[in-house]
């Protein structure tokens, strides 16, 4: 069953708070989580057809690289 808006926008939402509440040692172990909930969300975004969502993954994963 595909994913809706609202779910593919809260892992967007929680990629992010993995990177912002990051401390300084576990910062590389957050940016791989981050980069796997971006990954999830642009691949549910693909799948639904939504481009706003696939836009926001795919601009906050060129953000990491």
């Amino acid at each position: 069953m595909p994913m809706q808006p609202s779910e593919i926008f809260e892992l967007i939402v929680k990629a992010d708070e993995k990177l912002k509440y990051a401390t300084a040692e576990r910062s590389d172990a957050r940016r791989g989580q981050a980069v796997d909930l971006l990954n999830q969300a642009l691949q549910a975004a693909r799948e639904i057809g939504n481009e706003g969502l696939v836009q926001q993954a795919e601009i906050r994963l060129a953000d990491l690289r």
